[in-house]
């Protein structure tokens, strides 16, 4: 039988830097899951809640000039407050604010679904096809494997978080034509950043912990369903029934929410806007907001008081350490569950 030896043939590809080999891992992982069907529509579908968030700021853009193109839309705008009819410009920021804090309470959902469609087969297929030793012996470290993993799943929840909050920024700068716009949200613009890095390295860690679990990727669809679901429904009956400070604390997604509120300054807008005379205590059951001091949650407060729109006034450091726990961990598990599985089985 012949022998072909073909000898040395040199690489006339493009060469990379050290820096960058983790990309490669990124860029298969997102092509692959953009064959999923799912996928490709559950993206497409983000698109909606953005779009009503621009033409809502471009709305408003245009209230604020009083522009003549908003004439058929008046019969629409005669309950408004007084207040906000003369000196539009004067809630700029208060109405920025409450914008994105809506636009996030119905965006979150699609992170997460992403998040259960892409995350699962990131490491349990590697477990059960024997495919870490093979990442390994190429030149790529632990570290790179587990950056180019998460690289996928950051791909697609920036892309419905990140890219989002710029547009709508974008488009509301354009139709404002006021310069002070940018001075006056650029905490709602730099809190919307952040909170959407937060999601998007706080989902991709978890779901890469899950994802290392087991060899089997619907179990990690199920431990994430269960982790999602299951600590709200948990979280919703000990506040029912227990009412303590740190019941709130076991859901993930009123951590996630908590720590919006904080960074956007929810609870100062929501505040400005009740007490406008339009909204009186009688028509919205919350307690009246009193701008001087926080008032702190309490577990003998009634939630039927407060309405279910108001901000969460529990310390927000609290979650902040509920969502800090959860990455260590998660990084604990990986580092953990892989460096057992460095060899061929």
């Amino acid at each position: 039988m012949p022998i072909f030896d073909q000898g040395y043939q040199h690489w006339e590809g493009r060469l990379s830097g050290q820096s960058t080999r983790w990309l490669a891992i990124t860029r298969r992982g997102v092509a692959v899951a953009m064959g999923n069907r799912w996928t490709r529509l559950t993206v497409l579908f983000s698109l909606v809640p953005p779009i009503f968030l621009a033409l809502f700021l471009v709305f408003w853009g245009l209230f604020e000039q009083k522009s003549s193109f908003l004439t058929p839309f008046m019969i629409f705008l005669e309950n408004l407050p007084p207040e906000l009819k003369d000196g539009p410009r004067g809630y700029r920021t208060t109405i920025w604010t409450l914008a994105f804090r809506q636009f996030f309470e119905v965006q979150l959902v699609f992170p997460m679904i992403l998040t259960l469609l892409v995350g699962p087969d990131l490491i349990s297929q590697d477990l059960r096809f024997n495919a870490i030793p093979l990442y390994l012996s190429r030149p790529v470290r632990r570290f790179e494997y587990f950056l180019g993993k998460l690289g996928v799943v950051t791909a697609y929840l920036g892309a419905v978080t990140i890219g989002p909050v710029l547009l709508a920024f974008a488009a509301g700068y354009a139709f404002s034509l006021d310069p002070r716009v940018v001075v006056d949200t650029g905490r709602v613009l730099a809190g919307s950043l952040a909170y959407a890095a937060i999601v998007t390295a706080s989902a991709g860690l978890l779901m890469l912990a899950f994802s290392s679990l087991s060899r089997n990727s619907r179990y990690v669809a199920a431990m994430w369903l269960g982790f999602w679901f299951v600590s709200s429904i948990a979280s919703g009956v000990l506040q029912t029934t227990v009412r303590a400070d740190w019941c709130p604390l076991i859901s993930y997604r009123t951590n996630l929410d908590r720590i919006r509120d904080a960074l956007l300054d929810s609870e100062a807008s929501w505040g400005r806007m009740t007490s406008l005379g339009q909204v009186s205590p009688r028509s919205l059951p919350m307690r009246p907001f009193q701008p001087p001091r926080r008032r702190r949650y309490r577990p003998d407060d009634d939630p039927q008081r407060r309405s279910v729109w108001a901000p969460r006034t529990y310390p927000w450091p609290w979650s902040a350490a509920v969502l800090a726990g959860l990455a260590v961990a998660s990084l604990l598990v990986l580092t953990t569950r892989v460096r057992g599985l460095d060899r061929l089985r």
